[in-house]
């Protein structure tokens, strides 16, 4: 690795190095070489509570893998090689889930199949799917199944139409063209999918506290109960540990699989095939792009409905507003939309910096690439609660005591955003033509320069879909704000929350539709302001 890529990636290694892996292991050494702290790990694996937690992630994320595989597999496939009418728009639509706040999926279900929900006169057999595990799991296939089918389609879109001509031309049937031609890269790409769904599932937060209770308690719940109402902060760490070394195996077979799809793949030469009516793969794989797609529209209509479809609507938008909301929160809705904006804002532009920087890295040397993989996955290794635990114990003293609250919790919504923010915005890099670049460094331009210059400009959609994708993970970030805030720093989801707390049901939808416009309108923002860029 050359010099100036070397340089180039500290910026990305020194902010994790400080605010995540300093916290978080001075936390763990703590407790290890506490009297008895090497016996605790081992005697914490065997408390009833923790089994069961860690018997409850392996559950959720191995049946939360295979949902979203099952669905977003054969979506993917679709949206990737056959175009009609609307496929801009499905694939356009296909991400939303993942850009909405936790809460306000969890609200949807609720209210969509809770009781009284839109769903259950019609459907009652549905009722079982809006609490207990199975409510747990569908959220998770909501959240996931996009994920899957995103990188599936990216894989098989990309695959070279050459390729397929050649085989075919040889005589190979439809069949072992898929096999040996684009099945593989397809593969691939889900199989990373899948992983990333189980990296997510089986360490989800919400979705157990709120859906099902303790008896559906992952690890991450598991440790925000040592550390939030048992204070056991090293128990916690050393649970945290123990999940760290289940997920780290998983995590380097993601980025394995995701660097074998696109090792595979090049943009592809020609727009996907028109679909044919008699061919007949082409029905279920639209069935199975139909189901996902009508559940994520259900998902937004049940909570806008909710919010602004009844009598009331008016008059609870006017309490929410009002100061029984306040006295009950602690906060203003005006002051947690504020909060939730600046401090997403911060965080975006925390990671943009940061995605410029090792962007100068990636196209300095290519084995940095291996290196900010790595990097960049890191914080999903780390559990945000006892992210959010160790930056309160670590930084807050010496940056100010509960003043800094709000820098802290910029810094955890940045470090949640880097692992899906950042990528696209590699990928969009490493496909650059360096022409110009290097034209520019024969001119005397310093290779950073010269990647400011000439290389960045051509990125722009991506980058601003980069910033604004991290404004809208930061926007919905609950666990570890939710542990960090104090009342002047209460966000828009931890507003959700205590209301849902204090029994304000009624107002609950309508705060739930706030933070549901926030997210739709960044979302519009990566889909819109993106093209504007890119012009």
């Amino acid at each position: 690795m050359r010099v100036g890529s070397t340089l180039a990636t500290l910026p990305l290694l020194g902010f994790l190095f400080a605010f995540a892996a300093v916290p978080v292991g001075v936390l763990l050494a703590s407790a290890l070489l506490a009297p008895g702290g090497a016996g605790a790990a081992w005697r914490l694996l065997n408390d009833p509570l923790t089994r069961q937690a860690i018997a409850n992630s392996l559950l959720q994320g191995s049946a939360s893998a295979v949902a979203a595989l099952s669905l977003g597999y054969p979506t993917g496939v679709f949206l990737g090689r056959w175009n009609f009418p609307g496929r801009r728009l499905a694939l356009a639509l296909l991400p939303v889930p993942v850009l909405l706040p936790s809460l306000v999926m969890i609200l949807a279900i609720s209210e969509l199949l809770g009781t009284g929900g839109l769903l259950l006169d019609s459907f009652p057999l549905l009722g079982g799917l809006a609490h207990g595990l199975a409510g747990v799991l569908l959220l998770n296939l909501l959240f996931n199944a996009p994920i899957v089918a995103l990188l599936t389609a990216t894989a098989v879109q990309a695959t070279p139409v050459e390729q397929e001509e050649a085989a075919a031309g040889l005589g190979a049937s439809p069949f072992r063209v898929y096999r040996d031609v684009w099945g593989p890269a397809s593969f691939a790409a889900a199989g990373a999918g899948a992983l990333l769904t189980f990296l997510y599932s089986a360490f989800g937060f919400a979705a157990p506290l709120l859906l099902c209770g303790p008896r559906c308690y992952t690890v991450e719940d598991r440790v925000f109960v040592l550390v939030q109402f048992l204070a056991e902060p090293g128990p916690a760490a050393l649970l945290a540990f123990w999940g760290l070394l289940l997920l780290l195996p998983l995590l380097l077979g993601y980025v394995l699989l995701l660097r074998r799809a696109s090792r595979r793949s090049v943009r592809r030469t020609r727009f996907p095939r028109p679909v044919r009516r008699a061919s007949w793969p082409v029905l279920p794989l639209a069935l199975a792009t139909a189901v996902l797609l009508g559940s994520e529209l259900l998902v937004l209509g049940a909570v806008l409905w909710e919010a602004v479809g009844v009598p009331s609507a008016l008059a609870h938008a006017s309490a929410l507003l009002g100061p029984a909301a306040t006295q009950r929160v602690g906060a203003s809705t005006a002051t947690a939309l504020l909060n939730s904006l600046v401090f997403a804002g911060l965080a975006a532009g925390v990671v943009v910096c940061l995605a410029v920087s090792a962007g100068v890295a990636l196209r300095g040397s290519r084995r940095a690439a291996v290196v900010i993989d790595g990097l960049l996955f890191l914080p999903l290794l780390i559990s945000p609660v006892l992210l959010a635990f160790s930056l309160a114990n670590f930084w807050r003293p010496a940056l100010g005591g509960a003043n800094s609250v709000w820098l802290l919790i910029v810094l955890s919504q940045a470090t949640a955003a880097l692992p899906l923010a950042v990528p696209p915005l590699l990928r969009s890099l490493a496909q650059l033509r360096r022409g110009a670049s290097e034209a520019a460094a024969t001119l005397g331009a310093s290779p950073i320069a010269a990647f400011l210059d000439t290389e960045l400009p051509q990125s722009a959609r991506a980058l601003g879909s980069c910033a604004l994708l991290a404004t809208a993970i930061g926007l919905g970030e609950f666990t570890a704000t939710y542990f960090l805030f104090l009342p002047r720093f209460t966000t828009l989801p931890v507003e959700l929350y205590l209301l849902e707390g204090a029994r304000q049901g009624a107002l609950v939808p309508v705060a739930g539709a706030v933070l549901l416009l926030l997210s739709l309108l960044l979302f519009l923002g990566v889909e819109l302001g993106g093209r504007r860029l890119a012009a």
